[in-house]
């Protein structure tokens, strides 16, 4: 059997309801400093309308995730260890309805003429295991991209069933 596997960071949801409100308060202070401009007062302007972009950009500031341990992709099975000392092992015989989904590797430009990039959060494993949903969510890096691409297509050898969802410039398959 083949020894390839694929290690990708195990993350967790942290702060998300913070970001939310920082966006909204970057609104607010964008709304602002444009009645502030209207009114004539430029340098005030210049002030809110700095506030309001580093509140819109908080996420790169603020992580809107925690890594809690390592998600390993084997030809044959799905490993989760969210600490040393717990291990999680997934035989892909036994899992159904699996759902890849690649919303964006680390860095990635959005597209167009977008000056922000992805964070790499939005990426997750779907699947039914002993009739219960389990998502799993990972953080992907561009050095991962080749990796993560050589273990589904070894899947796809195997026979595997699954569904790629990429939103990502990347190819997987």
């Amino acid at each position: 059997m083949n020894k390839k596997e694929t290690i990708l960071p195990l993350i967790t949801d942290r702060n998300f309801h913070v970001l939310r409100l920082l966006t909204w308060f970057g609104l607010l202070f964008l709304c602002l400093s444009f009645f502030i401009l209207f009114r004539g007062y430029k340098i005030s302007f210049l002030i809110f309308l700095s506030i309001s972009i580093l509140l819109l950009n908080a996420n790169y500031i603020i992580k809107e995730y925690s890594v809690v341990g390592n998600i390993y992709l084997l030809p044959d099975k799905i490993v989760v260890k969210p600490t040393v000392e717990l291990e999680m092992k997934y035989i892909l015989e036994d899992l159904k309805d699996i759902e890849v989904f690649i919303l964006g590797v680390k860095g990635e430009f959005y597209g167009g003429r977008a000056i922000t990039t992805k964070t790499g959060v939005d990426n997750s494993i779907v699947f039914q295991y002993l009739g219960e949903s389990k998502s799993i969510r990972f953080l992907l890096k561009q050095q991962q991209v080749s990796q993560l691409s050589e273990i589904l297509q070894i899947w796809q050898l195997n026979g595997v069933k699954f569904k790629l969802h990429n939103q990502s410039r990347e190819r997987f398959i």
